[in-house]
């Protein structure tokens, strides 16, 4: 029994030198009465999803890690960009602020920033509040590309027509960044160096950053970029209503505010429950699991808090089909919350397995073409800013050079059948295209890349932005003169590229 405990410990910590990871306590799922044979079949049902790419998981319950799946090339030190998650963290702000005396829920939005108006101040504007953005209720119909046009966000958003605040929930990014402004003005500090202070610090988390606006504001609906399992940290600390280790960091009753159901969408009445109408709370939705609540973000970034039977589930990754993700909880895991679950050596053996050897596909193929080298590609001017691409031979590695119009060059390392890490100078690719986007954000973008010749004349090559979300596939036809590139977010629309002209070949 020693041994096989030690075994499942020793997979499931993965301690790196980043002293972020391997902070929380680690158990067996038996240990915290949780069925390791749920949790197999969550771990499974999970990876096993289409469409799907996962990058981190982490369940806990009673406080203690039982289950921590970083499928390669992914690393439990990366960092991941959290998309709408990151809302979340503005209503804790908020309630920070809150009891500082400095915010109240009633406060009036135009009183505050005043100096943002438009020249006439209807009525409904006049009546936004605190908790009208909070609960996504402005009256303000979203604008998706108004962040990508203009550099004065805050000007632009309040001068959109308002219907009633308070009647129909408008989910829209530009009220938590108008609660991102507001925390910023009445605190003197962004959002970020807020809760670095009050939260971030005395919880032990140190490696997160946030986007910033051309105005120089935390998004707040989204941008920050967070470890899984400082993730994992902040979901215990709600279930904990605010807690952590004997100190009140965030006041109950403001945890207890947030969790609840304030709102509903139109067009729920009637309908079978799902988990996209149980209704809003504070920046975070209600669940189907009737006690549970998330952090939800695009792609499937989500932190799952059921204080009923005391378990934090932290899902991170590139997902199609986030509502099945949130299903695999329901279906396998939760049903093995069990008080007298007993040990099970066989489950604990492959969970332990299942943690360590988790890893997304590889490309499959030769290391070599019988037939055709790598040729460089110039390309003809395309949406990616790519001027050329080339390759060199670094031992066992093949060396990927993009130099780009703007005259930024990237070097990638790419391994065969393994993968190879590489610091890139540049960003990652973004589905989101705001003004500004990436600043604030330090930048150490790391690289996993692999490759292999899939047939005589196609080299294709696998680029995964670890400490990002985004992935990157390119298919260099050799023979055709063609490049095909894909980003995982948007894997229905492959850009293809022809070569204007080889310009290096590497002998095979």
């Amino acid at each position: 029994m020693k041994k096989i405990l030690s075994l499942l410990i020793v997979t499931l910590v993965a301690v790196s030198i980043h002293a972020q990871t391997g902070d929380l306590p680690r158990s067996t799922p038996a240990q915290q009465g949780l069925s390791t044979l749920a949790v197999n079949q969550f771990v499974d049902s999970l990876m096993a999803l289409p469409e799907t790419e996962v990058h981190h998981v982490m369940v806990l319950r009673h406080g203690h890690v039982v289950a921590e799946v970083h499928p390669a090339p992914f690393r439990d030190q990366d960092a991941h960009t959290l998309y709408s998650a990151s809302k979340t963290f503005v209503a804790l702000a908020v309630g920070l602020a809150i009891a500082d005396n400095r915010l109240c829920l009633d406060d009036r939005v135009a009183a505050i920033m005043h100096d943002q108006l438009p020249d006439t101040v209807s009525a409904a504007l006049a009546q936004m509040t605190i908790d009208n953005l909070l609960t996504m209720s402005s009256g303000i119909k979203p604008d998706w590309t108004m962040r990508n046009n203009v550099d004065n966000w805050l000007r632009t958003w309040l001068a959109y027509p308002v219907g009633e605040p308070g009647q129909h929930l408008f989910y829209d990014s530009m009220s938590t960044y108008m609660l991102s402004a507001i925390v910023q003005r009445v605190m003197g500090k962004t959002v970020l160096q807020l809760l670095d202070e009050r939260l971030f610090t005395p919880m032990h988390i140190t490696e997160v950053d946030w986007e910033l606006s051309p105005e120089g504001i935390n998004t707040g609906g989204w941008g920050l970029r967070i470890q899984a399992e400082s993730l994992a940290k902040v979901g215990q600390l709600m279930l904990q209503r605010g807690q952590w280790q004997g100190r009140q960091l965030v006041p109950a009753q403001w945890i207890d505010l947030m969790t609840q159901r304030h709102i509903n969408y139109d067009n729920v009445e009637g309908q079978a429950p799902t988990d996209g109408n149980q209704g809003y709370g504070y920046q975070l939705w209600r669940c189907k699991w009737p006690t549970a609540y998330r952090m939800d973000g695009a792609f499937g970034q989500f932190v799952v808090i059921d204080p009923a039977s005391d378990i934090v589930v932290v899902i991170l990754g590139r997902s199609s089909r986030g509502h099945d993700e949130l299903a695999c909880i329901w279906r396998q895991l939760m049903p093995g919350v069990d008080h007298n679950v007993k040990v099970d050596r066989k489950a604990d053996r492959r969970l332990a397995q299942a943690c360590s050897q988790a890893a997304l596909p590889l490309p499959q193929g030769k290391q070599r073409s019988s037939q055709q080298s790598a040729a460089g590609f110039k390309l003809q001017p395309n949406a990616d800013g790519i001027d050329q691409i080339t390759f060199s031979q670094d031992g066992k590695q093949l060396i990927m050079h993009i130099n780009y119009s703007n005259g930024l060059n990237e070097n990638i390392a790419m391994g065969h059948k393994q993968w190879a890490y590489s610091h890139i100078n540049g960003e990652p690719p973004y589905s989101i295209g705001a003004r500004a986007r990436f600043a604030g954000l330090r930048r150490n973008f790391v690289t996993a890349a692999a490759y292999a010749w899939t047939s005589a004349t196609t080299l294709t090559v696998q680029v995964h932005y670890v400490n990002w979300i985004s992935a990157t596939t390119l298919v260099f036809d050799t023979q055709a003169g063609t490049v095909q590139l894909t980003h995982n977010y948007d894997p229905t629309h492959p850009r293809s590229y022809s070569r204007l002209a080889p310009v290096v070949t590497l002998t095979p």
